[in-house]
């Protein structure tokens, strides 16, 4: 693992590598939750896991396994640190997601993005064999954690926010702990959301083109991987299941995905002690449930 996350010490790590990068004028991603992301010139991304458990092999053969068998290009993994832990695969390159040009969309163009991505997730979620998932390791989702995290965090949270912590638990439960959700439990990309992603053509007509960041990949319900579409907004959730839900057959819950996404904002604010955000948060919750 790097000894430190800086621009600097990562540069330091990769050269003495020896690998086929070109560092002089080297980009850091500092914003990722599980990696950090140095961007070289010559288009390479070079991934250091953050922290020492994380499940760099299994991402790896993840990665390995999935390559050209989903309808959007993935990592090709090119280079692996000896010395250090990081992965190097070459810029998957494509136009960034657009919110305000997406609500500006024509409902017509609005459903070829939302397609494109209903078509990853249905390939994704049926790509590898219940072997293949024994035999990379990959875990399935506990629906239980943030619960927890949420009952014993009550005591450090400021009174004003635990109206919206037991509104949020008592939906939570009717849900995702109650096992309400419809299955079948599928392998999740987990972490899927538009800052993952890149598009081609840019605008107005967008289609999913790539997507990367397989670290979080995990078992569970369809459900699940919509849950960070919450924001990006609303109605971008709403088609991309309606899209899923035609291909499949399988039913999905798009409100039960906006309440798993809340607790995980709340997690993370408890977590962090940044109570302050969950005013913005609670906010935005309100507006969007208004209807806005």
């Amino acid at each position: 693992m790097a000894a430190a996350f800086d621009l600097e010490t990562l540069v330091a790590a990769v050269a003495a590598e020896g690998g086929p990068f070109n560092l002089s004028g080297a980009v850091l991603h500092p914003d990722g939750f599980e990696n950090v992301v140095l961007e070289t010139t010559d288009g390479w991304m070079l991934r250091f896991p953050r922290l020492e458990n994380l499940p760099f092999e299994r991402e790896l053969a993840i990665l390995d396994r999935v390559a050209g068998r989903l309808p959007a290009q993935t990592p090709r993994v090119e280079f692996i640190g000896g010395r250090t832990r990081f992965l190097a695969y070459r810029k998957l390159t494509g136009a960034w997601f657009d919110r305000e040009a997406y609500l500006e969309a024509t409902p017509e163009h609005r459903d070829v993005l939302a397609a494109s991505l209903a078509a990853f997730l249905v390939a994704m979620h049926a790509e590898l064999s219940a072997d293949e998932v024994a035999s990379i390791g990959i875990p399935a989702v506990n629906h239980r954690l943030p619960v927890r995290a949420v009952l014993k965090g009550m005591g450090r949270l400021p009174r004003e926010y635990r109206p919206v912590a037991e509104s949020l638990l008592e939906r939570y439960a009717a849900t995702w702990t109650a096992g309400t959700i419809p299955g079948p439990r599928v392998v999740l990309h987990n972490d899927f959301h538009t800052w993952n992603m890149v598009f081609a053509p840019p605008g107005p007509v967008w289609k999913l083109d790539g997507i990367w960041d397989f670290s979080c990949v995990q078992v569970g319900e369809p459900t699940f991987d919509l849950r960070y579409l919450d924001k990006s907004p609303r109605d971008l959730l709403d088609r991309v299941a309606g899209h899923y839900e035609t291909l499949t057959g399988r039913r999905v819950d798009p409100d039960a995905a906006v309440v798993a996404s809340r607790m995980e904002q709340f997690v993370d604010a408890l977590d962090t002690g940044r109570f302050e955000i969950l005013d913005a948060a609670s906010a935005s919750w309100e507006l969007a449930d208004s209807g806005c």
